[in-house]
């Protein structure tokens, strides 16, 4: 009695173990890497971009084409606090930018007001429509389905005077 009851314990681990696997394998396949100064001078514009890669590439990498619609926004603002949900960022949006590359998110004309450490924080949002047929009411109807994936990028930026040269 005792035998079975330890192998059914062992059985129920290992099986434990093989689902926690094929959970990993589902996450969705996306790179996020922010291209922009670590240090800024204050009250200055600066450019840059972050360099984006998604599964969505797969389907299509062109942007806004008539047979596969995809597009990629980066909705964010510029704060000294990251410690909300991502609702309330989207609520404190300060622009949009839409991008017309699979491959990255301009950064462009960004200004710090304040001193100290800053952050660039956002939502990437990349949708794309792929149309297909449903069976409806025993009728088979063209249909689109429209996919959204949701990432946050956030980016670090110390900003500092800028020193007065005495000649």
């Amino acid at each position: 009695m005792k035998k079975i009851i330890l192998l059914s314990f062992i059985i129920c681990l290992v099986s434990c173990k093989k689902e926690t696997k094929n959970i990993k394998k589902q996450e969705p396949n996306y790179s996020i890497n922010v291209d922009f100064p670590d240090t800024v001078y204050v009250n200055e514009y600066y450019n840059g971009k972050i360099n984006y890669k998604n599964i969505f590439d797969t389907v299509t990498t062109k942007l806004l084409d008539i047979n596969k619609l995809r597009y990629i926004q980066y909705a964010f603002t510029i704060t000294k606090d990251i410690n909300h949900d991502n609702k309330h960022l989207k609520e404190i949006a300060i622009d949009t930018i839409y991008t017309k590359s699979s491959k990255y998110i301009p950064l462009t004309v960004i200004k710090f007001n304040q001193l100290g450490v800053n952050y660039i924080d956002g939502i990437i949002s990349d949708q794309v429509e792929i149309d297909g047929i449903m069976l409806r009411e025993g009728k088979m109807q063209p249909s689109t389905r429209i996919i959204t994936h949701e990432f946050r990028a956030t980016h670090k930026v110390v900003v500092i005077e800028k020193k007065d040269k005495k000649k």
